[in-house]
């Protein structure tokens, strides 16, 4: 793999994963406001053969194994996060690495009910490559469930030179390790996050501009404010047409 199509995220993630993994769960962002949207959205998985892309440390991957899933299989392009996915997961899943960007040659047509994705699609410039490969593997009826980051939150994060379009940014990321973590990341209106959505083919049926859950006002009622009043991520949920 040559310098140029290096995936934009990898060396940050490899430095921040066990940091990341650590923390995560107990941040107000993560474990307080988008880790329970998402499972929210997927509801009832029991007996549902799942794939998670992108699975970061496992968590989703974990949790939709104790809830009765059938399989689970995750795949991500961080070696360090895919040792920590298989430690939280335990031996029931199967992970494998991949760049979200590129074909899943690995992965045969038509053998998943479900796929999950939590706050990876959003290191994807070109979201038709991962959508299409999302409807290939699914069967008739599958859907998937995949969480971005919101415009608006993004716009005030990033900073990018206009509010439309698709922009590589960066962002120093704080709290996770002695010193900061340059993340590269893109920001993208909410015309290309819908407008892909469609192209590929799928029939959205909800879009989730997620809010924190009540537990975190007690915790740290400064980012229970925020996160109530300004949108950190949105949560899609589309079915295979």
């Amino acid at each position: 793999m040559t310098q140029s199509d290096e995936p934009i995220a990898l060396a940050a993630y490899e430095e921040l994963a066990e940091a990341y993994a650590a923390i995560a769960e107990t941040k107000a962002e993560n474990g307080y406001n988008e880790h329970p949207a998402m499972r929210k959205a997927i509801g009832d998985a029991a007996g549902c053969v799942v794939l998670d892309a992108g699975c970061g440390p496992g968590f989703l991957s974990r949790d939709l194994l104790k809830a009765g899933a059938a399989s689970v299989t995750g795949f991500d392009i961080s070696p360090k996060m895919l040792e920590i996915a298989a430690r939280n997961a335990g031996p029931e899943a199967r992970f494998f690495r991949h760049d979200m960007a590129k074909p899943l040659v690995e992965l045969a047509d038509t053998s998943f009910d479900l796929v999950v994705s939590s706050l990876a699609i959003d290191y994807v410039r070109d979201w038709s490559v991962p959508l299409s490969e999302f409807a290939r593997v699914l069967r008739p009826a599958g859907r998937w469930v995949l969480s971005v980051q919101h415009p608006m939150g993004a716009y005030k994060w990033f900073k990018p030179p206009t509010a439309f379009g698709i922009h590589l940014c960066y962002a120093d990321w704080k709290g996770f390790t002695p010193t900061p973590v340059t993340v590269p990341d893109y920001y993208r209106s909410i015309g290309e996050i819908i407008n892909p959505v469609l192209r590929a083919g799928f029939a959205l049926q909800v879009l989730d501009e997620t809010q924190p859950v009540p537990e975190l006002e007690a915790i740290n009622p400064r980012k229970y404010e925020r996160g109530m009043t300004f949108p950190t991520f949105i949560v899609l949920t589309a079915a295979k047409s």
